[in-house]
């Protein structure tokens, strides 16, 4: 059986599931209604309890299978063709070599994803093609990839999946909508039983439609690009959403909005952020199976194997697909206002016065609560055994604390202090996405936290740390006391 005819053949299972699930509610409902009249009209002594049950079941069945208007909110910022001619050209592109029109709307969005959808109209017929980007999406993929992301989404058209997508959809919620209306009622395993199956048939002609949109993607942009472009997204998702909270957010909560898509640049570059998300990657390909029964898409190992199967293209663009778009930071800007008016509104801020602005505060916070326990240490000798760490984070954190957070805390406060002890010393703190704190005074570089956690572990003897701290007089400078003293007491 040809791939398209199984799909076709599934195809029409679901949409006859779908009616069927109709029906079945339709059926069950009236049965109720039916049954109540019966007993009202017919017998000499109603039965109440029944007739309420049997009510109450009829109308939250007929209220969940209901249709319900979806609202369109537009997931970002809208682009034009006017604003954005090459990004609009690569589209236009793509939807000759599929046969396909034009989306109505282009819209950037914060995520790295990619999607087509359809707007307006009604249950997927009629409505105005609707298509978004993730910025970082852009950021993460090279052009060639890019395009085959596009291809493989405006495949999703060519097959029709868009189209049938909204049915299946509308289906789901009601019945997921029919089963919590009668969480309390007995009928609800009819219920569950038959969208139990229709999950099934609906999500494996799911599965069935991404292969059929990555072949395509691989005729028109290249298979070694598409499968580039998936282990990428699964990798750039992950990092994008640690990106967020462990760089964005303390720069958000100190009221500053730093350069979102240009960070994420320098920290998905960064050698140490790197290989964690490419380990992670190459290790969900070569763990990943067969997809589950209940998994809308198949597996990446699955993409991967049946993109082999396809015939090479040698790709051409190497650039960042984010190099298609006209000035980053004006699509940026345009995209977080549109999110969020606080998140507009914040004074803008580049990455390297980050440091001063917002983590420097912070150290000094750090070091005002807890640098008591830095005090018998200076920059030559600091904390060096996990004992000595331990104990640090032991007075940080409460007793029943485990021993890694104890160790990151003393770790935190162990790099504020040398921080801000060496500053006076003309050192500079640079915090880059991505990248551990680093310490500059002119051709000199030192990392805190790396090296002195080498001395910790042992891979680096205690006395060269102290070599090299006397090299470039710093060894005597104390731990552990506030800036304003360490300042005084240099300045003294």
């Amino acid at each position: 059986m040809s791939r398209n005819t199984w799909l076709a053949r599934r195809a029409l299972m679901a949409i006859g599931l779908m009616v069927s699930f109709y029906v079945l509610a339709l059926g069950v409902s009236f049965g109720l209604l039916w049954l109540a009249y019966f007993d009202l009209t017919r017998t000499r002594h109603p039965a109440w309890r029944l007739i309420a049950f049997c009510v109450v079941g009829a109308g939250s069945v007929l209220w969940a299978i209901l249709p319900r208007r979806d609202r369109f909110e537009a997931p970002g910022s809208r682009v034009t063709p006017e604003d954005q001619p090459e990004l609009f050209g690569m589209i236009g592109d793509i939807a000759r070599a599929t046969s396909q029109a034009m989306p109505a709307d282009v819209y950037l969005t914060n995520d790295v994803n990619a999607f087509v959808t359809q707007r307006d109209g009604f249950m997927g017929a009629g409505g105005r093609r609707v298509m978004g980007l993730g910025l970082p999406l852009m950021q993460a993929l090279t052009v060639d990839e890019f395009k085959g992301v596009l291809t493989h989404e405006f495949g999703h058209y060519h097959a029709g999946d868009v189209a049938l997508g909204p049915w299946i959809h509308k289906t789901h919620s009601a019945m997921g909508r029919t089963i919590v209306q009668l969480s309390e009622n007995v009928l609800r395993y009819i219920f569950i039983a038959f969208a139990t199956l229709f999950l099934r048939v609906t999500y494996a002609v799911s599965r069935r439609q991404e292969f059929i949109a990555d072949e395509l993607a691989a005729r028109v942009a290249g298979p070694d690009a598409m499968a580039s472009a998936l282990r990428k997204v699964q990798g750039a998702g992950l990092a994008y959403q640690s990106y967020w909270y462990s760089e964005i957010l303390p720069v958000v909560q100190a009221g500053f909005r730093p350069p979102v898509i240009d960070g994420f640049r320098r920290y998905a570059s960064s050698p140490r952020v790197s290989s964690v998300f490419d380990l992670v990657g190459q290790q969900e390909e070569q763990a990943a199976g067969k997809a589950d029964p209940y998994d809308t898409h198949p597996s990446l190992a699955e993409r991967v194997a049946a993109l082999r199967t396809q015939p090479p293209r040698p790709g051409s663009d190497s650039r960042p697909a984010v190099a298609l778009l006209r000035n980053v930071e004006a699509c940026e800007r345009e995209l977080f206002s549109m999110l969020s008016a606080d998140l507009a509104d914040l004074k803008p801020l580049d990455w390297s016065r980050v440091s001063d602005e917002v983590y420097l505060p912070m150290w000094r916070a750090r070091l005002t609560q807890h640098g008591a326990l830095l005090r018998r240490y200076n920059v030559a000798q600091p904390p060096a055994t996990r004992q000595e760490i331990q104990t640090i984070g032991q007075g940080i954190l409460p007793k029943d604390a485990d021993e890694a957070s104890r160790e990151a805390v003393a770790w935190q406060l162990i790099v504020a202090a040398v921080v801000l002890a060496l500053r006076p010393a003309g050192w500079v703190a640079e915090t880059m996405p991505g990248d551990e704190v680093v310490l500059r005074r002119g051709a000199d570089e030192l990392r805190p936290y790396t090296e002195l956690a080498a001395v910790v572990a042992g891979r680096t003897p205690a006395a060269d740390w102290q070599a090299r701290c006397a090299r470039l007089g710093i060894g005597t400078i104390p731990l552990g006391v506030e800036p304003a003293a360490a300042e005084g007491s240099r300045n003294g």
